[in-house]
């Protein structure tokens, strides 16, 4: 093999392979790579030269070398920033802005349009209509943007894979509602917490309806309708809404006896219905809607049945937000044959390969609420 010349050095990576040798050097923001496609023979920490574009072409195979080579032995320039540059452009469309693209890639917005910008110039054509409102892709640029868009989603489909195969870590956004993850969810939670310790759980408790997709969640668990279709459901377990209401208020203004009697109580209602003031059951004449009426109306779940226990009115709410009320007799059970089935829920964003740390919790939860801890409140 021919010696490399002296000259002024810098740190880098010379790995020997074969008869030919990569130099694998940064200058000028570009990467250098020359080398044959053999097997290595070693690797060693080497001074090498800071003009490594010269450098590197006089370390080009022999003619003998070239000709059993020909087709395999390529160079690269920029190789690093080639992947940066493309990644940038997809994520900025995915984005629709090349300062969102930037937040989540963790770079300045500057930055980012530098690195677009070199995009374009090294490939002599126009992909995006850059104004201070929104991106336009050129029609250069969409076909760019598919192909592109693929390649950067099969790598992380592959390292997803790669992934998997390890112990789940990461952050795991999830929301839940509030009364529903205090009351029965925690303690799941902190065994789960302790089979998977490389975990980072962010636990965001909402009675509302969340965007999942738009609000940067993992997973969300759901009780009653599931109002997005967008999303995957697993079904966790079965749960009724009842009626109840407190022994007091009962003997102050009677018992119901049939949907329709409700009309003349003082009904508690929940604000995060789509109409808080009807009440839908399903009991021995089939389904009926009953609109309802009170002092209150709230968006808790649990303060609605704390009002009820004080003798407020009548409560429509699932049976596990009143489990120990009526386990004490602080609350009773007001038109028995009348109720509402519902699920309980884990959803999550349609994805082609869910990412091990959803998938895992959503498991443990199917596991766990199998046997749920209101079984038995309704029968």
């Amino acid at each position: 093999m021919d010696s490399v010349p002296s000259v002024p050095s810098v740190p880098s990576v010379v790995l020997v392979v074969g008869p030919v040798v990569l130099v694998e050097s940064v200058v000028a923001d570009s990467l250098v790579l020359s080398a044959a496609m053999t097997p290595v023979l070693s690797v060693a920490v080497a001074p090498v030269s800071s003009a490594a574009v010269p450098l590197a072409s006089s370390l080009q195979p022999d003619a003998s070398t070239n000709a059993r080579t020909t087709g395999r032995a390529c160079w690269y320039r920029g190789g690093m920033n080639r992947l940066l540059e493309a990644e940038v452009f997809v994520r900025a469309v995915e984005d629709g802005s090349l300062t969102a693209a930037a937040k989540r890639l963790g770079m300045t917005t500057s930055y980012a349009s530098k690195l677009i910008t070199r995009l374009e110039e090294r490939l002599g054509a126009q992909l995006l209509i850059r104004t201070t409102r929104k991106l336009t892709l050129t029609e250069t640029g969409r076909g760019y943007f598919e192909r592109c868009n693929e390649a950067i989603h099969s790598l992380e489909q592959a390292e997803q894979i790669a992934s998997d195969q390890q112990q789940p870590r990461g952050t795991l956004r999830v929301t839940l509602p509030n009364a529903f993850g205090v009351l029965f969810i925690m303690g799941v939670i902190a065994e789960f917490k302790t089979r998977y310790p490389a975990l980072t759980l962010e636990l965001v408790f909402l009675d509302r309806q969340v965007d999942l997709m738009n609000e940067g969640f993992d997973v969300g668990l759901r009780i009653g309708d599931l109002a997005d279709e967008r999303l995957i459901a697993r079904r966790l377990a079965g749960i009724d809404r009842i009626v109840l209401a407190s022994p007091d208020y009962l003997a102050r203004a009677g018992t119901p006896g049939e949907p329709e009697d409700l009309a003349a109580h003082q009904c508690l209602t929940y604000a995060h219905h789509a109409v808080p003031g009807r009440w839908h059951m399903r009991g021995p004449r089939g389904d009926v809607a009953v609109d309802v009426s009170g002092g209150m109306v709230a968006n808790h779940g649990s303060m609605l049945v704390e009002a009820a226990v004080h003798g407020l009115g009548v409560v429509f709410v699932p049976v596990l937000l009143a489990a120990a009320e009526l386990r004490a007799g602080r609350l009773r059970r007001v038109l028995p044959a009348w109720r509402w089935p519902m699920g309980v829920f884990a959803v999550y964003p349609p994805t082609p390969r869910v990412p091990a740390r959803t998938r895992v919790l959503v498991d443990f939860l199917v596991e766990r609420l199998r046997e749920p801890p209101w079984a038995g409140l309704t029968a």
